[in-house]
Parts: structure tokens; C-alpha cells; sequence
């Protein structure tokens, strides 16, 4: 196991160990998410029976998140916290201890769910090494256990809403159900379905829907490929006809222009909801407007 992944696991059953299952003193149980997707499945299952915050403000990204001392005194304050895990947070562990919020419940979403492997650092220079790749929330079926994750802390932590809950999570997961509906019904019958992102974030998608996952530009939105390893997507590119390279929504598309300007294709955009805030519908709403970018790349190589 790596250490990092030993570390987490070693936190949670630490933090799930400790009895914290009576709300707050306002008399709702406190509950921080990590970013927008696990706030807006939360916020769904939740709904006003709990205080339900998210820990990165709207325009902060999980690889990019520095806390500071508001959100060490938030989560100390809060009863569960919420992360994707896989090692998205990579600021947890420092975060927590500072926090020294020995009753706090970490609910980690990534638990019984099968990782696709991230690829090595695209620049063998570096010391990187492949590892799990976290972005599983891209995949609205695996979206749906997250929620029933969640679903689970909520009933254990505040057991006279469990009900309620319930009630919550399956409204909710009919319309989980839906988009996933809505994925298949529009991806199945497209002919080019060869799939070209900024970086390495769309791995569960792919798998779900039978996208042909050509490469990423990028492991990492913050470094770009080797001089050779980008030659070599290129190729890849020029081989398999890919019509359109699809940019990250906050990232600037420069990389991705130029390589499209080496091989005929043009530059559209898709969402890994890292950044905003998670209302009942954001995710939905967001992952459909994902839905539609690829409709339209697919449908006009």
C-alpha cells in the first residue's frame, strides 16, 4: 500500500472510530464536503435536516486548495466531513491534524469502488509514480454509490432523520438514474467516439459509456507533456482522425490549440466540476451540459 494511501486509510478508522453521532447544539448535524460534487449529493440527500457546507470556496479546485485558518476552524467545528478520497485531497491529512477535531467522522466516498490506475508522470525526468486515479465522480453510476455513501453517514450520524433520508436519496438517485439514462441513450449510437482531454480526468467516463479514450495532454492541469510525449499524442491524434480536443472549463486552452492547429482539429470544452458550489442541481445540471458538449463533438468529427 502507498504511504499516502496507508496515512488515509490509518485517519479514517481513527476519525470513524469516535463516537460523534448526536447533532450539533442548534440541533442539526454539522456536515462539510470537500468540493461540488459531494456538496451537491449532500446537499440532495440532506436537504434541510442538516447544515451542509462546503469546505473550497467557488473558485477553488481540489489540486489547488491551500486552506487557511477559517476552514481549519470549520471543519473543528463540523460532526462529518466528506471527501471523494482516491487521493484527491491531498491537503487532508495536514488539514485534519491542525483541525485536532477528535470527534470529527471522515466519510470517505471512494471506499468500495474499483480505481482505474493513473498513468506515470508524463516526463520520465520526474519521480512521479502512477497511482489511482480519483476522478470517479465523472461517472454518473459511480456518482450514484457516492451518494449512497453518503446516504449511510447521514442515517448513522443522525439516526431520527434516517428516514427521511431515505426519502431524499431516492428521489434523488431516480434522477442519478436518469442522467445515466440520458449518457447512454445519446453516446450508443454515435460512430466517433475517440475521446482527447487536457488531463487525466475522464478515465471513468470513457469506461462507462464506450468512449475511446485516445490520451490526455496532461496528467496534471498544472504541467505540460515532455517534447516527445506530446509528439507521440499527436500522432495519435493524426491516426485515429480525432476531431475535436476537449479543454478543461478553468484552465487556459493554449496547449490544446496549438496541438489542434498540428492536426485539423478544433478545441471544445468539458467540465470536471472541481471548481463552484453544489446545489441540489449542480451536478446534474453540469454533468448534462458535459453530456451535450460531447454530442455535438461526436456528432460533427
Amino acid at each position: 500500500m502507498k504511504p499516502h494511501h496507508l496515512l488515509l486509510a490509518l485517519l479514517t478508522i481513527i476519525l470513524a472510530s469516535c463516537e460523534k453521532t448526536e447533532p450539533s447544539a442548534q440541533g442539526k448535524l454539522r456536515v462539510l464536503t470537500s468540493f461540488l460534487p459531494l456538496q451537491a449529493h449532500a446537499t440532495a440527500i440532506a436537504s434541510d435536516l442538516a447544515e451542509v457546507e462546503q469546505l473550497l470556496a467557488r473558485d477553488t479546485g481540489p489540486h489547488d486548495f491551500q486552506f487557511t485558518p477559517a476552514d481549519v476552524t470549520k471543519l473543528a467545528d463540523s460532526d462529518l466531513f466528506i471527501i471523494n478520497g482516491g487521493g484527491l485531497e491531498e491537503w487532508l491529512d495536514e488539514l485534519v491534524e491542525k483541525a485536532g477535531a477528535e470527534k470529527l467522522t471522515l466519510i470517505d466516498c471512494s471506499e468500495g469502488l474499483t480505481l482505474l490506475p493513473s498513468p506515470a508522470d508524463l516526463d520520465p525526468a520526474t519521480s512521479l509514480q502512477p497511482g489511482d486515479n480519483p476522478h470517479t465522480w465523472l461517472d454518473p453510476r459511480l456518482a450514484r454509490q457516492q451518494a449512497a455513501t453518503i446516504l449511510a453517514a447521514l442515517q448513522k450520524a443522525d439516526p431520527k432523520n434516517a428516514a427521511a433520508y431515505a426519502e431524499n436519496f431516492t428521489a434523488y438517485a431516480e434522477k442519478l438514474d436518469a442522467l445515466d439514462a440520458e449518457f447512454r441513450a445519446v453516446l450508443d449510437p454515435l460512430p466517433n467516439k475517440n475521446l482527447v482531454t487536457f488531463h487525466e480526468a475522464f478515465p471513468y467516463l470513457a469506461a462507462r459509456y464506450g468512449l475511446n479514450y485516445i490520451g490526455a495532454i496532461s496528467e496534471f492541469p498544472e504541467k505540460d507533456p515532455s517534447p516527445q510525449d506530446l509528439a507521440a499524442l499527436i500522432d495519435r491524434i493524426r491516426a485515429a482522425k480525432v476531431g475535436v480536443l476537449f479543454a478543461e472549463s478553468g484552465y487556459a486552452p493554449g496547449l490544446l490549440k496549438r496541438i489542434a492547429s498540428e492536426t485539423d482539429a478544433r478545441v471544445s470544452e468539458l467540465d470536471t466540476l472541481e471548481v463552484g458550489q453544489g446545489d441540489p442541481q449542480a451536478y446534474l445540471d453540469r454533468m448534462r451540459r458535459n453530456l451535450a458538449a460531447l454530442q455535438a463533438a461526436f456528432s460533427n468529427p
